[in-house]
């Protein structure tokens, strides 16, 4: 059988595919309908623990939550502070709780991206992740989002993909014997969902819940 994978051969695809069949259900939903919700995850939820960004937004909502519900309130909250150092890390201390100054510098330039495409509510996000590819949309748009961020950020809006993460290449490392990049990862897990019969990123959360300890885990997490 060809398979057309650029190293993962008709053998190796096998192995993966009844690993993946043997998964159980998920029982976490990742979906995110918020906004600005999404926003923040965008730029919080990759390289920190998983506690530390439940607890980012935890403190968005019980003290942002009604006066930043918009992109005019994004800006305007950004905009009262000096895009440096200094003013980003007093925006992260106020925005969610923690001194990550450099993921504020991110946001900025999120925010300012999507809004110079008409990118400004749960709708158009929705629309462009369903109608955005990494190279054409995301790519060098804003230092340091990567590949594994953009797939997790379209994902929470219900883009049947997978995000290549330390847990599901883990996985397909474990799985296989060695290590897969990250875009061979994504094309072979799409490909396997398809063949077993399951959504993509439902395939995507049964790994994660096995590999963070099995189903019912419901953190997301980046790390």
């Amino acid at each position: 059988m060809q398979m057309p994978f650029p190293t993962v051969t008709p053998e190796e695809y096998q192995v993966l595919k009844e690993a993946c069949q043997s998964l159980p259900a998920p029982k976490g939903n990742y979906l995110e309908s918020d906004f600005i919700c999404n926003l923040l995850l965008t730029v919080l939820d990759y390289q920190l623990k998983g506690t530390i960004v439940s607890k980012a937004c935890e403190h968005y909502k019980a003290k942002h939550w009604d006066s930043i519900r918009t992109m005019g309130d994004i800006k305007q909250f950004l905009d009262r502070f000096p895009d440096d150092k200094e003013g980003n890390l007093r925006a992260a201390e106020e925005l969610w709780g923690y001194k990550y100054w450099n993921r504020i510098a991110q946001l900025r330039n999120l925010v300012r991206y999507f809004d110079a495409i008409g990118v400004r509510d749960q709708d158009s996000l929705r629309r462009w992740a369903e109608e955005s590819d990494f190279e054409r949309s995301f790519r060098g748009r804003i230092k340091g989002l990567s590949y594994a961020v953009y797939k997790w950020l379209v994902m929470r809006l219900g883009v049947e993909t997978v995000k290549p993460d330390i847990h599901v290449m883990t996985y397909v490392k474990k799985s296989l014997g060695r290590d897969v990049d990250d875009r061979e990862t994504v094309a072979v897990l799409e490909r396997v969902a398809q063949d077993i019969g399951r959504k993509v990123y439902e395939l995507d959360w049964a790994i994660w819940e096995y590999e963070r300890g099995g189903a019912g885990v419901t953190q997301s997490s980046q790390q």
